[in-house]
């Protein structure tokens, strides 16, 4: 038993810190990037949307705002089976750029499947309605692809948080390590994820979405099993909301971990350390651990629990998981503090994980999605 808790706090320490110092250790300092050498690609910028009246016009003229060359710039819009003023919002620019594709609600993957056979990029730059791009995003997402190395790119996607909703700025933080992660991975050309509202990629490396997976998770891995690079642009900024609200968090996360869960397990090779040591290592300890710690968790603190009732000398190696609960009892009964900024850390981390366990338990039961953001 007392192995069993050293083995399953060992396991969160890892996941929760110990990759990210691992990385640290091994990543090469990236040097500056430069200018492009080549002529900038043509780009096809995507979005694809359902009922974004409300988004699509203040959308489509952020990225028309883009600095980029006007004959290089295509922006191409999936309407996907809208019922609202979204069409012909699209169809007021007058700009040649700007192209609207009509479609019958087949659902976002099969949209994007129909729009990508049409696109006239070189490089396809996914993205979302909701999305803003900084006006140098374009350029600096398109300059890696200077390498024929490189099969994508993933834009330095930043959250704009209310600052009157404590959860929305826990995320934050969580979201700043994550880029973290991901500016290591990519300097050891190891990067594997991808953020949907800004990801580039080229179009010759693209494969057809499957129905109930979404970009993010399937193009990385396509690009890499293709043996081309990921590359993290941290410059190449793009702005997205966050969810505000317990229950929206815990939505997303459902929703993020089901889709990501059964796209990464469509590519077992990817996973297999011995064909793939270096991407089996980070998708391993970036996804799939992570997905899996309140399972950790729950070992963790049924271990510990076990090991103090069997009256062990041992026991004290149990103190931490009751720490730990505790947190979490008085985090249930009484929601944190707005001004106390370690206790929202510790909600969001609870949200979180709740949605990890119930996004992996539909995945394991055989559960699809195949919409937009709900």
């Amino acid at each position: 038993m007392m192995a069993v808790v050293l083995a399953s706090a060992a396991v969160l320490a890892y996941i929760y810190g110990g990759y990210y110092l691992l990385l640290r250790l091994v990543a090469p300092r990236a040097p500056p990037p430069g200018p492009a050498a080549a002529p900038l690609p043509e780009l096809t910028v995507l979005i694809t949307v359902r009922n974004e009246q409300a988004e699509i016009r203040a959308r489509v003229q952020n990225v028309l705002d883009c600095e980029y060359e006007h004959a290089r710039l295509e922006v191409l819009v999936a309407s996907d089976g809208s019922t609202d003023a979204t069409d012909s919002l699209v169809r007021e620019f007058t700009d040649p750029r700007v192209r609207l594709l009509r479609l019958e609600g087949s659902g976002k993957s099969a949209a994007q499947n129909r729009a990508l056979a049409t696109a006239r990029g070189e490089i396809i730059v996914f993205t979302d309605a909701a999305t803003r791009f900084a006006p140098g995003f374009l350029r600096e997402i398109a300059a890696p692809f200077d390498s024929r190395e490189v099969g994508g790119v993933d834009g330095h996607l930043l959250f704009v948080a209310d600052a009157a909703a404590p959860l929305a700025q826990a995320q934050s933080y969580y979201w700043r390590q994550e880029l973290r992660l991901r500016e290591l991975e990519s300097a050891l050309g190891m990067l594997a994820v991808a953020s949907g509202a800004c990801l580039a990629a080229r179009a010759s490396a693209l494969k057809a979405l499957p129905a109930t997976v979404g970009e993010d998770c399937v193009v990385p891995l396509d690009i890499v099993r293709a043996g081309l690079r990921m590359v993290h642009a941290s410059r190449a900024l793009a702005y997205d909301r966050l969810e505000s609200g317990s229950h929206g968090e815990f939505r997303a996360r459902v929703r993020m971990t089901l889709r990501n869960w059964q796209g990464t397990w469509l590519y077992p090779d990817l996973l297999n350390p011995l064909r793939h040591p270096r991407i089996a290592w980070t998708l391993w300890s970036h996804k799939l651990l992570r997905w899996l710690s309140p399972f950790f968790v729950l070992t963790w603190l049924s271990s510990s629990l076990a090991l103090v009732m069997s009256g062990s000398a041992l026991r004290a190696a149990a103190a931490p998981a009751g720490v730990f609960a505790i947190m979490v009892l008085i985090l249930i009964a009484v929601p944190p503090a707005r001004n106390a900024r370690g206790w929202r850390i510790a909600w969001s981390f609870l949200v979180a994980n709740a949605g990890f366990a119930l996004g992996v338990a539909q995945a394991l039961a055989g559960r699809r999605i195949v919409t937009y953001r709900h």
